[in-house]
């Protein structure tokens, strides 16, 4: 009886991994994709907000006096906020599967100030489903603002599943209310 149960288990486990198996790149996707628009995006900001004094630390109230009974204190925090974006996406695509997928995203940072974000993601990306299937190996993020800031990271490993659609030269990726349109280029 245990050896039964262990060989349908077993049965039951490479029928699935079967099922699921991604196909290599999606058929007609390799070559080079290009995407741009504009439009509101939610995007980290920084935000002052004044917020109840619960405990006994010093607070500060609208006049900025500090000390205890003060009714709010100041904070910094960072939160999503929706500001007007320009985007644009590269996606090159192998035969093979591997990608490198470069978005550039450009928004105010201050009413004097623009701040441009470089993502590109490298790795293999397969179908499955209906669906595209992008392993990112690694990648870098910088960010660049016109008032002089600059930085640079490695993209952590990551998996992204978008719903798929490819035909009369455009190929088209969704996910919850992200819908981008590319064509060749």
């Amino acid at each position: 009886m245990k050896t039964r149960c262990i060989l349908l288990i077993a049965a039951a486990g490479a029928v699935a991994s079967t099922a699921i198996r991604a196909q290599p790149a999606p058929a007609g996707a390799a070559g080079r994709w290009v995407q741009s628009s504009s439009g509101k995006e939610l995007v980290l900001a920084p935000r002052i907000k004044l917020q109840p004094n619960v405990g006994v630390s010093h607070g500060t109230n609208l006049g900025g006096t500090v000390g205890y009974g003060s009714m709010t204190r100041t904070t910094i925090v960072t939160e999503a906020v929706p500001m007007d974006v320009a985007r644009s996406m590269t996606l090159a695509i192998q035969a093979n599967g591997r990608f490198e997928w470069t978005i550039v995203r450009r928004h105010a940072e201050k009413p004097d100030c623009t701040l441009t974000t470089t993502q590109v993601k490298r790795g293999q990306v397969a179908q499955g489903n209906g669906k595209a299937v992008f392993t990112v190996e690694g990648g870098t993020e910088s960010f660049a603002s016109s008032c002089g800031r600059k930085g640079t990271s490695a993209l952590a490993k990551a998996t992204e599943r978008y719903d798929m659609q490819l035909a009369g030269g455009r190929f088209v990726l969704s996910s919850g209310p992200s819908r981008w349109a590319f064509t060749r280029g």
